[in-house]
């Protein structure tokens, strides 16, 4: 098919001329909404406005009050109007954090909408915006009030899939192989490395946005289950895991945590991110944060790892990190801190 207007689907131009369009658009935001901004963060002053996250083709519209939510949606849909644009109201949705049934009540306004006066010819059309009870964004499901329970599913659902298509691999080997073959095709040791290959990854990816260890557990029986079901081997999942050297998710857990506070103390101090995670835990001991903040999660994974000498100042940096490319810092940082899992795990088996 000849492509007359545009780029085609997945086309590596698309997110630098989406950005070059875009740029008009976040200008006039920050010019509009200036309020929304943190002003404790005084070092980065051209980056500390948050009104609007980008990622590739997508956007994000942060605001306080509803009212500035739905002026900030108007804004977008001018803009849109006037670069030939449509946002598709289908896929735009709204998620109110931690609102309260008495503050839905008394909502301003209390749905949230575009108005498209494109093309002149046809009468203004109010297109309503869904509010789902979960919301996926770059891979997380989030819920309104960051319990992080869809998440924990999301995570076993990925777990079940990914187990199908071992499964469906498992059958083909045992049964589609020669005769001679078969036994080495099928063996638990190559069964096991698929399995990892293809399982594995989902159950530990984003651990860490899980907020307590029943989430946790959930996502280690679902791993553990689909394990056992690839090998044909159902001893105790605590035997298991030790078998076949898959640390406790509670520990792989404290490993992610502790690297996302070496990441923002030590790697990407002046970003947003860094600079809002060292305020909240500057202030953690003086107001009562929450147990499932994530400053309070990390605290608690430098205690279970046993290194928490340093926390929350900059960690203690070994030499290989020290002498690492500054793009390999992170990845260096995360191999160090490996063994210290495994000691941890070693001195719970004993």
């Amino acid at each position: 098919m000849d492509i007359l207007r545009g780029l085609p689907e997945g086309s590596g131009l698309i997110p630098t001329l989406f950005g070059i369009c875009v740029a008009e658009l976040i200008l006039d935001l920050r010019a509009k909404f200036q309020l929304i901004q943190f002003h404790q963060i005084t070092s980065i002053h051209d980056f500390n406005w948050i009104g609007a996250f980008l990622y590739v083709v997508d956007m994000v519209l942060i605001a306080r009050p509803p009212a500035q939510l739905q002026s900030m949606i108007d804004a977008c849909q001018d803009w849109a109007e006037r670069s030939r644009m449509r946002i598709n109201h289908e896929k735009t949705e709204v998620v109110m954090f931690y609102e309260t049934p008495p503050q839905r009540a008394t909502r301003f306004p209390s749905t949230f909408h575009i108005t498209t006066r494109f093309p002149l010819s046809q009468p203004p059309q109010t297109l309503p915006f869904k509010e789902p009870l979960s919301f996926k964004y770059l891979g997380l499901t989030l819920d309104p009030y960051l319990t992080m329970e869809a998440t924990m599913k999301h995570i076993c659902r990925k777990i079940n899939t990914a187990h199908q298509t071992v499964d469906a691999v498992a059958h083909s080997l045992r049964y589609d192989s020669s005769a001679t073959d078969r036994g080495i095709r099928s063996s638990p040791y190559v069964l096991f490395r698929i399995w990892q290959l293809c399982v594995l990854g989902f159950a530990t990816e984003i651990l860490r946005y899980l907020v307590n260890n029943a989430q946790i557990d959930v996502v280690e029986r679902t791993l553990i289950h689909s394990l056992q079901c690839t090998l044909h081997c159902f001893t105790s999942p605590h035997t298991t895991m030790i078998e076949l050297g898959i640390p406790p998710f509670i520990l792989q857990q404290a490993l992610q945590l502790v690297a996302l506070h070496f990441k923002y103390t030590v790697l990407h101090t002046n970003t947003i991110t860094a600079k809002l995670y060292n305020l909240r835990c500057k202030f953690r001991c003086s107001n009562a944060h929450p147990q499932h903040t994530i400053e309070n999660r990390i605290s608690k994974a430098h205690s279970t790892l046993m290194i928490s000498s340093t926390y929350p100042g900059p960690p203690s940096m070994p030499r290989s990190v020290t002498l690492a490319k500054p793009k390999n810092k992170g990845k260096s940082y995360t191999t160090f801190l490996k063994p210290i899992v495994s000691a941890e795990w070693l001195r719970q088996i004993i």
